[in-house]
């Protein structure tokens, strides 16, 4: 059966529309794993020159930025607001789930855990290390997915193009 050139250059335009969206997931990706790593940086700097109570700290950090981990944050300095005797990390965790990140993987989400546990409990010097652990268990994860969104992201348009381009002359 043969397509012509219109089904050709449909196939092309198809395979490049799936080597986009696949360099778009890795870019979403990484741009929230920077975004992670800025949050983090900001209330670790935050602990070191501040002396503000947890829910103060979080609305705080989270000012002026948008997306899902300033919103968590938000939600968990809200929820400590309506339940003062609740745990942080329990606080968080609740935020997590109404809060959700797309493509936050398990790293991420363990990591974050652990340091809301932490943040909990313990001097400011020890929560303010807490936030500097985090940042070095999100590094290799934020090194690995700014690694394929600059190689990878690339080679999976071209590569889309060119299964495109060879469905194509098959269909000519």
């Amino acid at each position: 059966m043969k397509g012509g050139a219109a089904g050709a250059m449909l196939c092309v335009a198809a395979g490049l529309a799936a080597g986009m969206a696949v360099r778009e997931r890795w870019t979403a990706r990484y741009v929230q794993l920077h975004q992670t790593q800025d949050m983090l940086a900001r209330l670790r700097l935050m602990l070191q020159q501040e002396r503000l109570g947890l829910r103060e700290l979080l609305e705080e950090c989270a000012a002026g930025m948008n997306g899902c981990l300033p919103d968590r944050f938000r939600l968990t300095a809200e929820l400590l607001g309506r339940e003062p005797l609740l745990p942080l990390q329990e606080a968080y965790c609740r935020a997590a789930a109404q809060c959700p990140c797309p493509g936050e993987q398990r790293c991420e989400k363990t990591a974050l855990r652990q340091l809301f546990g932490e943040l909990g409990t313990g001097t400011a010097a020890m929560r303010e290390q807490a936030a500097a652990a985090c940042l070095r268990r999100l590094k290799p994860a934020m090194e690995e997915a700014q690694k394929r969104q600059q190689t990878g992201g690339k080679l999976c348009v071209q590569l889309g193009m060119l299964a495109g381009l060879m469905a194509g002359i098959m269909l000519w």
